[in-house]
């Protein structure tokens, strides 16, 4: 391919930093300049919450308190909510020109086997890729890959687990919907996650997981060009990374906000629905049945960020039993052109409306429930 880039080793990480150098360095891509690699390994112990995730259906913030564990909100990346272990996790991020190497899809499918390459050089040549976004190793998750449109560029990323998390810890503080097991071959987190140490057979060392990708992107035809950050990025980043902590960033989708936010006198009903993703829906209705207020989340990986905002903006006045009306509002929104996601992790306008169907059932039997209540009263 001979292409050239620039690669960055940010080594062990606190969580906020690794998600502000994300805008820091997708910046000079944007603008024309050559892609940029990075890889690192977390630094601290939490929680990573996907953009459009409803982090109080996937996590107990009292007990991530109580207990110690970070939590963070990754700025615009979508995907699920995430555990990290210090030290037992590595990541790594392409950011590439929308405008060179095809799709999403296509840079996808182009560095599915540069991976594979780096973690065979691991000792983890019998991991493969399997469903939307996986690797694993019989059927137990290992990491993922994934294809995003995000800050103008096109980011392809992942993670890998080297060595094995506290998942006690990890089952203390998250909840995890059925919907998003369903097509899983294994339904116990305990059994589901796997590491690199477990298949390797031996500890595998996030400087050996680097120096593999470094390598396997080298053969595969790039020219990398080792840059730390400079003085400049890493004021940006400190910057950023003061505002990704903060409380409000990580409840931007809460459906606790969502329901005391309510219209007084509406029902409140939230619903999932798996499609490539998980999807779900928050909808407040009034007595009439009209939206009055919605929310959209999931762990779906779609552009541009505010896609989901929009849905839920397009909802308010819609008559929720009119389930033609309701798709065709999302379908607005979710089928123009503007919005991209990969179609190996994709999720659709029908998907979106089943999970607000069953909002708005729940929110309807809990109508039903209250006006039960007051007649007997």
């Amino acid at each position: 391919m001979g292409e050239h880039w620039r690669y960055t080793d940010l080594g062990a990480v606190r969580p906020a930093d690794v998600m502000a150098q994300n805008p820091v360095l997708a910046g000079p891509v944007r603008k024309g300049g050559s892609p940029v690699a990075t890889s690192a390994v977390w630094g601290r112990t939490h929680l990573n919450v996907g953009w459009f995730d409803d982090v109080d259906d996937t996590l107990d913030l009292a007990a991530c308190s109580r207990l110690g564990v970070d939590v963070i909100r990754r700025p615009v990346y979508g995907g699920g909510t995430a555990f990290y272990q210090e030290g037992c996790a590595v990541m790594w991020g392409f950011f590439l020109s929308p405008d060179q190497g095809g799709t999403l899809d296509e840079k996808l499918a182009r560095f599915q086997p540069v991976l594979l390459d780096a973690l065979d050089r691991i000792g983890l040549g019998a991991v493969g890729y399997e469903g939307s976004s996986d690797f694993r190793w019989r059927g137990r998750k290992l990491g993922a890959l994934t294809a995003q449109e995000v800050m103008g560029v096109h980011n392809v990323g992942g993670f890998l687990n080297i060595a094995p998390p506290d998942i006690d810890l990890y089952l203390q503080v998250v909840r995890v919907p059925d919907e998003k097991f369903k097509d899983k071959a294994v339904k116990d987190m305990r059994e589901y996650v796997c590491t690199a140490e477990e298949v390797a057979g031996r500890p595998v060392s996030y400087d050996e997981f680097r120096d593999a990708l470094v390598g396997a992107l080298t053969d595969s035809g790039v020219e990398i060009e080792i840059e730390a950050l400079t003085d400049a990025e890493r004021s940006q980043v400190a910057d950023i990374a003061a505002y990704l902590s903060s409380e409000d960033q990580v409840r931007r989708v809460s459906s606790e906000r969502f329901a005391a936010a309510a219209p007084p006198g509406s029902r409140v009903g939230f619903g999932n629905e798996k499609g490539g993703k998980l999807c779900r829906a928050g909808v407040a209705i009034d007595s009439a049945g009209v939206v009055v207020a919605a929310m959209m989340a999931g762990d779906m990986h779609v552009g541009p960020p505010d896609t989901m905002d929009r849905i839920a903006d397009a909802l308010v006045g819609a008559d929720s039993e009119d389930e033609a009306g309701v798709k065709s509002r999302v379908a607005a929104i979710f089928e123009a052109p503007d919005v991209v996601q990969p179609e190996a992790a994709a999720v659709t306008t029908d998907h979106r409306v089943a999970a607000i169907r069953k909002a708005v059932a729940q929110a309807t039997a809990q109508g039903r429930a209250v006006a039960a209540v007051e007649e007997t009263t």
